[in-house]
């Protein structure tokens, strides 16, 4: 007797399906990104705390001669570069050209954001704690959110196959950019966490219209397994871990110098843990975002019914 077809339990569904959580998500970055402005740029603490770090690395800059510092200056120009040849090559070998349209005025509303939020709506208090005025607020930093949202872009754009790989190197690039910003001593860490966070939202706004608008490419089969490495699982639990590990290291690098207590703007400080903890500060949090956009992406990804014999799988593009 030939066996009947087999049905699959689900009945498929649409990419982005659930609106609330996409929803829930741009205003849990928003929320996050007023909490880093409030904590860090409006209290006394948050403001000594980036102080101390800062002096840190102006001590250690002005030993950084030669090509290193030459690689430094020209990272945002680097990542941006290799990402927009990313684009560009996804784009025309694809031919997703709505999706393309959306990650490009993503891109642009981010960086847009980033200026009116630094120059215009968010203001930083001059507080009787010792800590120098110098130009007044510097959050978001304008170099790390175009890396950041530079590398999602390309996120978006790609097949849900190549995200997580894609997070994890766009991850990499943007957190280097990151890094840079502060051994430079152009931006203090906070700047950069707020860079990430902007990016993230846009990308989340960017990312739902994108999911409705593609659904025939964004669209997997149920319990279907991607043999390739780009879409281990792997990038995102490396992502994960290595973010909480530097995040939870800023706190563990200051509690090694006495921790909230100690900060004080009286004396020059350039403690070695203080600028491990303000370089850590300016990076595992980046690494934290594109872990959560990857794992959020993946889960509101489409998957499409399956009415096949067993052992079968429905035909999707990836």
């Amino acid at each position: 007797m030939v066996p009947m077809p087999f049905r699959d339990r689900s009945a498929g569904r649409a990419p982005a399906a659930h609106s609330w959580a996409w929803a829930f998500a741009m205003l849990g970055s928003v929320l996050l990104l007023v909490a880093v402005y409030g904590v860090f740029v409006t209290t006394s603490t948050g403001q000594l705390a980036e102080h101390v770090a800062v002096q840190a690395a102006e001590t250690r800059l002005q030993s950084l001669r030669g090509p290193g510092l030459a690689v430094l200056r020209w990272l945002p120009q680097i990542v941006g570069a290799l990402a927009v040849a990313t684009f560009l090559v996804v784009t025309v070998w694809r031919r997703r050209w709505l999706a393309s349209l959306i990650a490009v005025a993503v891109f642009g509303a981010a960086n847009v954001t980033t200026q009116l939020l630094k120059n215009v709506l968010l203001v930083r208090p001059e507080l009787d704690n010792g800590v120098p005025y110098l130009t007044g607020n510097s959050l978001p930093s304008g170099h790390t959110t175009f890396a950041a949202a530079a590398a999602v872009a390309v996120f978006l754009v790609v097949a849900p196959r190549w995200r997580p790989a894609t997070a994890a190197l766009g991850a990499v690039f943007a957190t280097a950019v990151g890094a840079g910003a502060f051994i430079e001593t152009w931006h203090r860490p906070a700047d950069m966490v707020a860079a990430y966070l902007v990016a993230a939202f846009w990308g989340l706004v960017g990312g739902y219209a994108i999911l409705r608008t593609g659904a025939e490419w964004n669209t997997v089969a149920w319990r279907q397994h991607d043999p390739s490495p780009a879409g281990s699982p792997l990038w995102e639990v490396a992502l994960w871990l290595g973010g909480l590990a530097l995040t939870a290291g800023v706190w563990l690098s200051y509690e090694m110098v006495g921790g909230l207590d100690a900060l004080s703007a009286d004396r020059p400080w350039n403690s070695g843990w203080h600028y491990l903890g303000g370089l850590l500060a300016s990076t595992g949090p980046g690494l934290l975002v594109f872990a959560a956009l990857a794992t959020f992406f993946r889960l509101e990804v489409g998957r499409a019914p399956a009415l096949t014999l067993p052992g079968a799988t429905a035909r999707v593009e990836t």
